[in-house]
């Protein structure tokens, strides 16, 4: 093992003789090699160089004093503990060189081989839990800086200390802005920030916490944070570092999922259906021929009673063939079409009735020459079913337009009628779900298959009383894409 090299600053040679006597009654004195230098701007030049591993310096340097050199070390970086030493009654200068950052102090008179080799020791020891810290903090600031998830660092009562560039740029602040924003003005729900302080207070860490942010633009971002609180080293502040995941793509592909695991099973009900149902419909059917040939068309009242089982076999046999069609996987015509012309014979579809109802109708092409790549029919007929639930809604208008977004085009189609409940929102797209007396609830259904089948998406956003909105996704065609470029 290397001997510590000691560099003791003092002007007064006799103060280094008796150092170096006390140096040399220290146990394992093998261990430290003392080195004597008796003036200021030796001493700083030795520091700068870092020669030596530790430094005792004597309050008094004639023009200067120790408190001097230890200012000018720390301005300049100096890595390595200063110790001062001190005479009788220099309380204030003791307290003065520890605040400054000195690793100790030691009165003058009281100097012995234990006490010098201990506070060598300390300083040492604690100069290594420093840099070990730093490095751990230097490693923690280079994930913070470059992580591409956003961070935040808040403290108990909801500061924000920091966050990095990701979070910045997640949630459209500038680092001044964001320091100057409490941590529970982020959370959307009120209740969340709560429910979240006190998870993280009872267990010290929390996963998954699945909330929602809003951004400084006050767009709400579905998020998962996973957070850990640390207590400083003198108990004094409780942090909470927080690593924020954007969840959006994810909730948005989850629930594609399951839209298309309802499609599936409704394919597999529709075809154990087709025979189960059809065969039985055929033969009432094929019954109820031969019973009219069996009774006398002179007996009304039996005519009649033939006639409504007629009219309501041709009812469900309509509703089945219907359902069955509806759940079969047809191969699409698909060819590049203008979407302002597409859109303009869907609404053609409802022409008749919105007049009837005095319902305005609203279109706003704002490009004309956007082309689709879709089934012209197919998307003909999946867009007049939302028109015709919009005139069903009994709105006073119904507006529709689109917009470029990314390779998509997005068709909004709104309405300001009786709008959706919210217990009814998770059940339009369900086969035969309607609150229309006289609908088969197939419509919606049919839509959103369609849509999918062209790889786009369906959304919609409705309040009850207010009206409701559709979003309909579709892929810009190839040909468009040609065109641009």
């Amino acid at each position: 093992m290397k001997p510590v090299k000691v560099l003791l600053v003092d002007d007064d040679e006799d103060d280094f003789i008796l150092t170096k006597d006390i140096f040399n009654e220290i146990p394992q004195r093998e261990n430290y090699k003392l080195t004597w230098i008796n003036n200021y701007e030796e001493a700083i030049n030795a520091m700068l160089k870092s020669h030596y591993d530790i430094y005792l310096v004597d309050y008094r340097l004639g023009k200067y004093t120790g408190i001097d050199l230890l200012h000018e070390a720390i301005k300049s970086n100096v890595d390595e503990p200063i110790i001062i030493l001190t005479g009788k009654g220099d309380s204030k200068v003791d307290e003065e060189a520890l605040e400054i950052g000195a690793a100790d102090y030691l009165v003058k008179d009281q100097i012995n081989p234990y006490t010098i080799e201990r506070s060598i020791r300390y300083a040492l020891k604690h100069k290594h839990t420093l840099k070990a810290l730093r490095e751990s903090e230097n490693k923690f600031r280079i994930i913070f800086e470059r992580s591409k998830e956003p961070f935040l660092i808040m403290d108990s009562l909801g500061g924000i200390r920091d966050m990095n560039q990701a979070g910045l740029k997640f949630l459209s602040y500038s680092k001044e802005e964001i320091l100057n924003v409490n941590g529970v003005q982020l959370f959307s729900n009120p209740d969340d920030s709560l429910r979240f302080t006190e998870e993280i207070d009872q267990k010290g860490a929390i996963n998954d916490f699945k909330t929602d942010f809003i951004s400084k633009t006050h767009e709400n971002k579905k998020v998962s944070v996973s957070a850990f609180l640390q207590i400083d080293q003198h108990a004094t502040e409780e942090l909470y570092y927080c690593i924020v995941h954007d969840i959006a793509g994810r909730i948005e592909a989850e629930k594609a999922s399951i839209d298309a695991e309802k499609i599936a099973v409704t394919e597999r009900i529709a075809k154990s259906l087709a025979n189960e149902i059809t065969n039985p419909l055929s033969n009432i059917n094929l019954s109820l021929e031969q019973l009219k040939l069996e009774i006398s068309t002179e007996d009304d009242s039996s005519k009649l009673y033939l006639d409504i089982i007629k009219n309501n076999f041709e009812r469900i046999n309509i509703l089945i063939t219907d359902f069955i069609n509806s759940t079969q996987t047809t191969e699409l015509n698909i060819q590049p079409r203008a979407l302002s012309i597409l859109l303009d014979e869907c609404l053609e579809t409802i022409e008749i009735s919105a007049n009837e109802h005095q319902i305005k109708l609203i279109k706003d092409y704002s490009d004309s020459d956007i082309f689709v790549d879709v089934d012209y029919d197919m998307m003909v007929n999946a867009i007049s079913n939302i028109l015709n639930n919009s005139v069903a809604a009994q709105p006073s208008f119904i507006s529709i337009n689109f917009k470029l977004l990314n390779a998509f085009v997005v068709v909004e189609i709104q309405d300001d009628g009786e709008g959706i409940s919210v217990d009814n929102q998770s059940k339009i797209y369900e086969p035969f779900f309607t609150t229309k007396g006289k609908s088969s609830g197939l419509g919606l259904t049919n839509t959103q298959k369609s849509i999918i089948n062209h790889n786009g998406k369906i959304e919609f956003e409705s309040k009850e009383g207010e009206g409701t909105t559709f979003y309909l996704h579709l892929p810009i065609s190839n040909k468009q894409v040609s065109w641009d470029n």
